[in-house]
């Protein structure tokens, strides 16, 4: 009851005022709604830049590659002789130990080759026994008219007949010698390409291509026709990866890589270099009509353990090579190194970042030394800034460019 006359007296004393005092008190009360709603409901206008704070943390830099699964040692077999292939005893992955018969050339000609080879060598040792007699009796007759003639009991012309009989017999024993040691390797080759037609594997290993049927005939002349493939041991296998001139000098032995395959795309697998080529391989590239560039890669080959036999040669692998591991270094964003305010107009020699002291004063600018990038951070080297510090990444109503076509930092080619 109190206050309807409380409200009610107010009512009768506003009529009570003249048009120009309501009218003022109207605009008063509206201020002051306008100014309550201004301060309740309306909301704070955002910050001009966008910040993040300079931090401490672990960074490394990494070469990222790709290349071909393979095994360590492959050992290429081939045909020594010609001649049809009359069997073939593996196939694909066939698991094979030294000395067994992979396949079988047919050994007809090459035979009796062995065959006349065996009786010739027999006929030159015959000719040899013959020679070796005939030497003999020269050799005999010859000391003996020898001996003769010192006591003058025959004449010169008859020690001359049996000194050319002795040359001739000696003559026709080297000779026959000499056919018995021709006959002798005649023979040794026609061995060595009968037991050709058997063709063995040379090592222990796996099968992993073959490159002939059953058949198929074989020319085995300047060049050895390849039959087989055999891999040595499939449980160590090498990647050998393709690195730029750019990333090849951070790559040392014995560093660690990991690496993923399009087969199993949820595991990550690891291997560790063990050798850094110094053969390189260069191709040019051509992008215009006017213009072309090249490029120069090496390789670098990784060791990977295949003990569960989950990689098969040939898959290609996705590599990444940790070549340096810092740990509490200062990082800032990427962002934070090719941000560049809408005020500066300036070209620096040096790679900077913005840093806000503060929400109500301009960006200054920090001249950095960088580290090792990587994919969202930097490393800072060099610089006045230390942890906690805010750099700017962004300005409100501001798009850079740079921002928008890179996704890491430039190196010192490019100051903002």
């Amino acid at each position: 009851m109190k206050k309807k006359n409380i409200f009610s007296r107010m009512w009768h004393w506003f009529k009570g005022l003249s048009k120009f005092k309501k009218i003022l008190i109207l605009l008063v009360l509206c201020a002051l709604a306008f100014g309550a709603w201004k301060l309740f409901f309306t909301p704070k206008e955002a910050p001009l830049y966008t910040t993040a704070p300079v931090k401490k943390g672990d960074i490394v830099d990494q070469v990222e590659a790709s290349g071909p699964i393979a095994p360590v040692n492959t050992t290429e077999v081939g045909a020594l002789v010609s001649g049809e292939i009359l069997e073939i005893y593996v196939d694909y992955n066939t698991p094979v130990k030294k000395g067994d018969l992979m396949a079988l050339i047919d050994p007809t000609q090459i035979q009796a080759n062995y065959d006349q080879a065996v009786a010739s060598l027999s006929s030159a040792k015959e000719e040899l026994e013959a020679a070796k007699v005939t030497y003999n009796l020269a050799d005999i007759n010859l000391r003996r008219y020898q001996s003769l003639y010192e006591k003058e009991y025959v004449a010169k012309t008859d020690l001359e007949q049996y000194e050319l009989e002795y040359a001739t017999a000696k003559s026709s024993l080297n000779s026959a010698e000499s056919r018995v040691i021709q006959a002798q390797a005649s023979l040794d080759s026609a061995k060595k390409d009968l037991d050709n037609t058997r063709i063995v594997s040379p090592v222990d290993g796996m099968v992993l291509t073959k490159k002939v049927s059953e058949g198929q005939s074989l020319t085995a002349g300047y060049s050895t026709p390849e039959m087989f493939t055999l891999a040595e041991d499939l449980t160590k296998m090498q990647i050998e990866a393709k690195v730029s001139e750019a990333d090849v000098v951070k790559i040392k032995e014995g560093q660690t890589a990991q690496f993923t395959l399009d087969g199993y795309p949820d595991e990550k697998f690891s291997g560790v270099v063990r050798q850094v080529r110094t053969n390189y391989t260069s191709s040019t590239s051509s992008s215009s009509s006017s213009t072309s560039s090249s490029s120069t890669t090496y390789t670098v080959v990784i060791d990977v353990d295949n003990e569960e036999g989950k990689f098969m040669p040939g898959m290609t692998a996705t590599i990444t090579i940790i070549t340096t591991d810092k740990k509490g270094v200062l990082l800032v964003p990427n962002e934070a190194l090719r941000f560049a305010p809408s005020f500066n107009t300036q070209k620096y020699d040096k790679t900077g970042v913005w840093v806000l002291p503060s929400e109500n004063e301009q960006p200054r600018r920090v001249d950095v030394s960088i580290g090792i990038i990587a994919e969202n951070v930097t490393e800072i080297t060099e610089g006045d800034l230390k942890e906690g510090d805010k750099v700017v990444l962004a300005e409100r109503g501001h798009t850079s460019a740079a921002i928008a076509n890179s996704s890491r930092p430039r190196g010192p080619g490019g100051r903002r």
